[in-house]
């Protein structure tokens, strides 16, 4: 199943083969315009408030190596329905919005930390207003109240330019 997604894994405990594989990711997404995603965050965060973890920079040396466009994906936090510390997992509807590309043609290795910083930022933003939009606070909603709220931020909303076809690296929450 994994071999069918062409799922690329990294092992970012050695620098060496990490390199080499991001090197090999950044030929196919050119050469076969495959699609990237990326959680720039580097592992799951279960809090509650609309924040999000420091990001990473494989990511955007990635995109950067690429020359594709960043097309970030901001979910909302879902610690109402799926609750780790208490093993809890509930029905409900989380809020996600996929924000317009972010371009890196032209851009090189010197330029990784502000296009971090930018991506980050934009993501960070949206992810406090989908939020606020979702229930007035600072968490997902749930089935219910998704419902109530007349399925604005319920489901999926996507910039026009997103769905063009073509290799891209997508940043996701």
């Amino acid at each position: 199943m994994v071999a069918l997604s062409k799922t690329v894994f990294i092992d970012r405990g050695n620098r060496d083969n990490a390199m080499i594989a991001f090197e090999a990711a950044a030929k196919h997404m050119r050469t076969e315009r495959q699609s990237v995603y990326i959680f720039p965050e580097g592992t799951r965060s279960y809090t509650a408030k609309p924040e999000m973890l420091p990001f990473k920079k494989g990511a955007f040396h990635l995109a950067i190596k690429a020359q594709v466009p960043i097309v970030p994906i901001v979910v909302a936090n879902y610690s109402n329905v799926l609750h780790m510390q208490s093993r809890r997992f509930s029905a409900g509807k989380i809020p996600v919005k996929v924000l317009p590309p972010i371009e890196t043609k032209g851009l090189s290795a010197a330029n990784v930390d502000d296009l971090l910083h930018r991506t980050r930022e934009q993501m960070v933003n949206e992810l406090v207003a989908i939020a606020e939009l979702a229930r007035g606070q600072r968490v997902a909603l749930s089935g219910k109240e998704a419902s109530e709220a007349n399925g604005a931020a319920s489901g999926v909303e996507h910039h026009q330019g997103a769905e063009r076809r073509g290799a891209q690296a997508v940043a996701a929450t």
